[in-house]
């Protein structure tokens, strides 16, 4: 599979647990984040993390690589009921784009389709390796308490139970291979 271009996409190396919390707190910050009709604080953007580890047996010099995906997905509003206008507007309808997307991707997953539509987005396009084949897929959803939010609730939830039906191989992959360029410990 051929790398996604994202604008502002970059990658930094961590050395140790303090410098990754650093690198979220900055792409945090970055996130952007503004007031409608429905949330003081909406998001208007996703927040995608991705940590790539590798581990070398400094005897053996084989390779352990592994990847985590955290994605801190912009809620779905509904135009109306947020009353959004003008670029928050054209916002709202990429979200939703990006959202529809990753719910048809999830549906063919869930329903065991031969097509998985990975490339209908950007956010699919990134996360097509972690969502099928031998990866592990959670989600997790927040809901507003609000009963005049009901039926976004009862949306998230619903979109929720259709990832849950997504099964995959969940099997470790290792790579052979010789670690020249490498001091890790094991």
């Amino acid at each position: 599979t051929s790398e996604v271009h994202i604008d502002g996409l970059s990658a930094e190396e961590c050395e140790d647990a303090e410098a990754l919390s650093e690198l979220l707190a900055r792409g945090n910050k970055q996130r952007s984040v503004a007031a409608t009709a429905m949330n003081d604080a909406s998001s208007r953007s996703h927040l995608l993390l991705m940590i790539r580890i590798v581990r070398v047996n400094i005897e053996t010099h084989q390779q352990l690589q592994g990847k985590i995906l955290m994605c801190d997905l912009a809620g779905s509003e509904r135009l109306k009921r947020s009353m959004v206008e003008g670029d928050m507007q054209k916002e709202a309808i990429e979200i939703n784009k990006s959202l529809t997307a990753l719910g048809d991707v999830i549906e063919a997953l869930s329903s065991g389709k031969s097509h998985v539509p990975y490339k209908n987005h950007k956010l699919t396009q990134v996360m097509q390796d972690s969502l099928g084949g031998t990866s592990k897929t959670l989600m997790f959803v927040n809901c507003s308490p609000a009963s005049s939010n009901a039926d976004e609730t009862v949306n998230a939830l619903k979109y929720a139970s259709r990832a849950k039906g997504i099964t995959n191989e969940v099997r470790r992959n290792t790579l052979l291979r010789r670690a020249s360029t490498f001091s890790a410990s094991s």
